[in-house]
């Protein structure tokens, strides 16, 4: 059921869009897809709730940009709270060394 938008001063986007369902992970289907449960919603306004139908090749290209995505952000942010004494070895995962984090 339609919702109507909302009236506070945080304007939603204009036209279609489509957010992941917080309290519904991802799964795979017994076809093997990839399905990621979304909210569609126009003008703000809830208008459906559907799935992202994804092949594994897709699910893993999306998986790889938003990584790519979020590196990109979390190295200069990593650069800015260790002052370049930390190094990003992956996603999540930093290394700092014990003789630069000592030092006086």
């Amino acid at each position: 059921m339609p919702t109507e938008p909302k009236k506070d001063s945080q304007k939603a986007p204009q036209g279609w869009r489509m957010d992941p369902i917080p309290s519904r992970p991802a799964y795979r289907d017994d076809g093997g897809n990839i399905r990621v449960p979304m909210w569609l919603t126009k003008n703000g306004r809830h208008m459906a709730d559907t799935e992202m139908v994804l092949l594994p090749s897709e699910a893993a290209l999306l998986a790889d940009n938003l990584t790519n995505a979020m590196r990109d952000s979390s190295r200069s942010m990593l650069h800015e709270l260790f002052r370049e004494s930390a190094t990003a070895l992956s996603p999540g995962v930093v290394y700092v060394s014990k003789s630069e984090q000592y030092q006086v």
